[in-house]
């Protein structure tokens, strides 16, 4: 089948679509699933009890290497919404076509047809990249390379993302102090990509500046801000407060920066 992308390209798929469908008698119906590609083989038998093996290896490597969840659309609010989303999150959008939304059991095996496609397609891109000259590959990747990390951070609960950005907040200070860039610079990125799935005034933006600050009191103040959001979730006011206090203490004396603990939101 020819899919019909309505943001991004088909000669070079990212690796992470989300496809949306209208109901067939109820146009205003709106239905949407995710594709994702994973960029390396995995051998699944590895990691099965042997008594499983025989069924993954039935199963073929193409059946993991790429796959659509839900595996039916599940309901969105409009087309604009889907549009949306996917132009934030830096997805390819693709219209899947009008269905009877509720037949999903029918709808499975049309996102599974279309998680096929898009799959064949990155793999065309994938060997054409593979033959590229060195001076091509060393160009800027077309799209969000944090695509996948968004869809996986999409269905966290506030609390797993918090433990989460928590964890890549250690893991950055200490790549930091090793004087690991590569590796702090990831996971400065993976915690402003799951700050876009927490409330605004969880502040992970200023979180993560903290955190990836060289400063003397950057540990300190990137942990007061871990403090002031674990506040907001558990409705600590008195604990909110507290951290905001002493970001203020530390951040008023730097002149003529702006004070982040003002506007708590």
């Amino acid at each position: 089948m020819a899919l019909q992308f309505e943001s991004g390209d088909p000669a070079s798929p990212r690796g992470h679509a989300l496809v949306y469908f209208t109901d067939l008698y109820e146009p205003a119906k709106i239905g949407a699933s995710y594709i994702v590609v994973l960029p390396i083989n995995v051998d699944l038998a590895k990691y099965v009890p042997p008594f499983l093996a025989g069924q993954v290896e039935s199963m073929g490597a193409a059946d993991m290497s790429a796959f659509s969840f839900p595996p039916a659309p599940e309901p969105v609010e409009s087309i604009e919404h889907a549009r949306r989303l996917a132009e934030k999150r830096g997805d390819d959008l693709i219209y899947g076509g009008a269905h009877r939304l509720e037949d999903a059991a029918s709808l499975m095996g049309v996102v599974s047809d279309i998680t096929s496609e898009y799959h064949a397609l990155y793999e065309e891109h994938a060997k054409a990249f593979a033959a590229a000259p060195a001076s091509v590959l060393d160009e800027p990747a077309n799209g969000d390379e944090s695509g996948v990390d968004d869809f996986l951070y999409g269905l966290m609960s506030e609390p797993d993302l918090l433990n989460e950005v928590t964890n890549l907040v250690g893991k950055l200070r200490f790549a930091i102090d090793g004087g690991d860039t590569a590796t702090a610079e990831e996971s400065e990125l993976r915690i402003r990509a799951a700050g876009k799935f927490m409330p605004e005034n969880r502040r992970t933006d200023q979180l993560a500046d903290a955190a990836a600050s060289r400063s003397p009191n950057a540990e300190q103040l990137a942990r007061l801000y871990l403090e002031r959001a674990y506040g907001l979730l558990k409705e600590d006011y008195l604990a909110v407060k507290g951290a905001e206090e002493q970001i203020e203490q530390l951040t008023s004396g730097n002149e003529g920066a702006s004070d982040p603990a003002q506007d708590p939101g």
